[in-house]
């Protein structure tokens, strides 16, 4: 379990990574401020990702990128899509509801994008808990709870039966060590955020789903990267 403040960097850390390929500011940061707290998470990059020329670097993961999370055959990171094999369908719906009820507009910034990639569905969590350690420090206890019981209700509910096997299913495909022990952190803390919120029969049925296959999608490869909180 992590504290609200951490958390909320960790997920908010995790959606940039999966919402949009990485450019040379994310890879500097990654060797540079990031490398030592990441590290401490197990989030450990070989050398060749610390010696390879950035522009060479920030080529192949986009390439990586585009084949994992966008391309036709790609492990789509939509709920919609895990859930029924089509983009903007119910989940997209519970998504966008549960953004409003905590106060949160979704607003598109590109004509492909979703309100439930998980990226922003993770990126979400990550503003909870930011509010969250925001309310703690202001000494506001019951505001804090209450915003803790939305993340974790949200987690539950929108991530918890498709999240860890998606990411699961995408560590899997992945090529390039980034984006595969990227995916197998977000795996583990999903888990690990997920057995400290939901009762063990929750939990269960919980795992059941993410034993599931996801439903596949071929479509148009110009939906892409989605973001808009």
């Amino acid at each position: 379990m992590h504290d609200a403040l951490a958390l909320s960097r960790l997920y908010g850390f995790i959606a940039r990574c999966l919402e949009e390929e990485a450019d040379r500011a994310l890879i500097e940061l990654l060797r540079g401020e990031l490398q030592a707290p990441l590290e401490a998470l197990g989030l450990r990059f070989d050398d060749a990702f610390h010696q390879t020329p950035i522009e060479t670097l920030t080529e192949t993961l986009a390439e990586e990128y585009t084949g994992l999370f966008v391309a036709p055959g790609c492990i789509s990171p939509y709920a919609s899509v895990f859930e029924t094999g089509c983009m903007f369908k119910e989940p997209a719906d519970r998504a966008i509801d549960a953004y409003r009820a905590a106060g949160w507009d979704y607003q598109r910034r590109m004509s492909g994008e979703f309100p439930d990639h998980i990226g922003t569905m993770l990126g979400f969590c990550g503003l909870l808990a930011e509010a969250e350690a925001d309310s703690l420090a202001t000494g506001e206890m019951a505001r804090a709870d209450e915003i803790k019981h939305q993340r974790e209700q949200f987690l539950a509910d929108q991530l918890g039966g498709w999240g860890p096997a998606w990411c699961h299913l995408a560590a899997e495909a992945a090529l390039h060590p980034f984006y595969r022990e990227l995916l197998r952190l977000t795996e583990q803390l999903l888990w690990s955020e997920l057995a400290v919120s939901v009762d063990r029969q929750r939990l269960r049925e919980l795992k059941e789903l993410n034993r599931r296959e996801p439903k596949r999608l071929d479509y148009d490869a110009d939906f892409r990267k989605a973001s808009g909180l």
